[in-house]
């Protein structure tokens, strides 16, 4: 019994020392955490490097959809998802599909197709139960809105001058995404994506 008592708090010093090796070994990701911030959204920036909208909308139509066919995740479930995410940012929308459903490309359990409009669909295998979602008007006009600004031969010569004051406009555009992206991560499900259960 003494033993045992000795040994736990050994044991857990092992245990947190191995926790910050291997927090060590990951990439740090652009992020500025926010005390709100889930820890979902955390894990998701970890994954994905930065806190952006499109990556963030990805990670939600996972989530609604994997509630919808009641799937756990990573084994039990197959998602496809069509729409024009041929380069970033709109493909940054498949690695939030990934966070929050489990299914990889790795695995080929997560399946994209190029098309005009975003249709996700999630499918529980056990069950065969189908989700559709489709992003709602108000979800789209949020990832179309970031504009950002087209640099200048002002800006080429300012970037080669003084390396601050591109620093200070990159943070700006930073900080416009991440609200959009946070803006996301809290809006309602029902705001974000139109679900159609498709049975078996």
């Amino acid at each position: 019994m003494l033993r045992s008592l000795i040994m736990l708090p050994c044991m857990g010093m092992i245990a947190c020392c191995v926790v910050r090796q291997a927090a060590g070994q990951l990439p740090k990701p652009h992020y500025r955490p926010d005390a709100s911030d889930p820890k979902w959204l955390v894990s998701a920036v970890q994954f994905h490097g930065h806190l952006g909208p499109w990556a963030v909308a990805g990670l939600r139509a996972g989530m609604t959809g994997r509630k919808a066919v009641g799937a756990e995740g990573y084994f039990d479930i197959e998602v496809t998802v069509e729409g024009p995410m041929v380069k970033t940012p709109e493909s940054c929308f498949l690695d939030g599909l990934q966070v929050s459903t489990g299914a990889t490309l790795g695995k080929r359990n997560l399946k994209w197709g190029k098309a005009d409009e975003i249709v996700v669909r999630v499918k529980d295998t056990h069950t065969g139960t189908v989700a559709k979602l489709r992003p709602t008007q108000v979800l789209m006009q949020l990832l179309t809105s970031f504009k950002p600004r087209p640099k200048t031969a002002e800006d080429e010569d300012e970037d080669a001058d003084d390396h601050d004051e591109h620093d200070e406009h990159d943070d700006r555009a930073d900080r416009e995404l991440e609200a959009i992206a946070r803006k996301i991560a809290a809006m309602p499900e029902k705001e974000l994506f139109r679900v159609t259960l498709l049975g078996k």
